[in-house]
């Protein structure tokens, strides 16, 4: 679900139905009305501040983006929420206190600040954690004290509440996170968004994973992403990531088919096939659509609308 380091300086990274699915008709309870700003993919993008800044994803306000200040700031808030939820050399029935999680870190060689440079979780996720976190009287910081206010805001605490929270870095530059870098982690993150929302395209992905893709296509991706750390118990992580990477993870720079061990034509196949059968709404215009465009700020004293851009 998280987009992690893979490669060089990379990351190892019926309309009807479509309206029932985003309001929840029929599947979990939705979120009670959200309070954060609706905002499309560009804009969230194209944000640019040094706090947390949170908005809902105007194609489907079932999903909120957490923008994040850095890497730092962001694996503060994020990293004991991943190693609960879905890495394989953590415990997945309890929260790691700071000192375990601290030297989980050091195991694997990573930093807070690099566990993960994106993240992704249902709102069933967050409700788990917060719970265990408070069974066990296991102190939180800052940072997931803010997380769990903005999602207790946005109604995701709820018994039930259907919903998904994603988080990005703000771009640093060309140190560790650039614009390009940040567009892709927001396209590969909304996907997961999507997945956790819409259940009829999350049975479009099990589908696919299941029939159209070869036991050595299954093996391909299982192995990279086992090799990423992603608990191999857990086979609807698995399949998850396999189509966040395939399909939408298009950027050579970060994900390419030798990184998965397949031939370049094996995957153009696989990505034209899954979306030549993917529902119509709004993901299916992204798995072809080019990243979003960085637009710097205007001057101060010139005309625009500043750093947020709602296009």
């Amino acid at each position: 679900m998280r987009f992690c380091r893979v490669r060089r300086s990379g990351l190892n990274l019926a309309a009807g139905l479509v309206l029932a699915a985003i309001t929840g008709a029929g599947t979990s309870p939705p979120a009670r009305r959200p309070a954060a700003r609706l905002a499309s993919e560009a804009a969230i993008f194209n944000h640019i501040g040094h706090r947390f800044t949170v908005f809902r994803f105007r194609a489907d306000p079932l999903i909120v983006v957490i923008d994040c200040p850095g890497l730092e700031a962001q694996g503060l808030m994020f990293d004991r929420i991943a190693a609960l939820i879905e890495k394989a050399a953590t415990p997945r029935d309890r929260v790691l206190d700071e000192p375990a999680f601290r030297r989980a870190l050091a195991a694997a060689n990573l930093s807070v600040a690099t566990y993960y440079y994106g993240n992704d979780y249902p709102a069933s996720a967050l409700r788990r954690f917060y719970h265990l976190a408070e069974a066990e009287h296991v102190p939180l910081t800052a940072q997931e004290r803010r997380l769990r206010r903005i999602a207790r805001n946005e109604g995701f605490l709820r018994p039930g509440a259907n919903g998904a929270v994603l988080s990005i870095p703000q771009a640093e530059g060309r140190r560790r996170v650039g614009w390009r870098t940040r567009a892709v982690i927001l396209r590969h993150e909304l996907a997961h968004g999507a997945y956790f929302t819409l259940p009829f395209y999350r049975a479009y992905v099990h589908r696919f994973y299941d029939s159209a893709m070869t036991a050595p296509e299954r093996a391909a991706f299982r192995g990279f992403l086992v090799a990423s750390g992603y608990d191999p118990a857990d086979r609807d992580l698995i399949v998850n990531e396999t189509i966040a990477y395939m399909v939408f993870t298009r950027d050579p720079n970060f994900f390419t088919a030798a990184t998965v061990g397949l031939s370049t034509a094996q995957l153009a196949s696989l990505r034209r096939r899954f979306i030549a059968g993917m529902p119509h709404f709004w993901l299916r215009r992204m798995a072809t659509a080019p990243l979003p465009a960085h637009h710097p700020p205007p001057l101060p004293g010139s005309s625009g609308t500043g750093s947020f851009r709602d296009r």
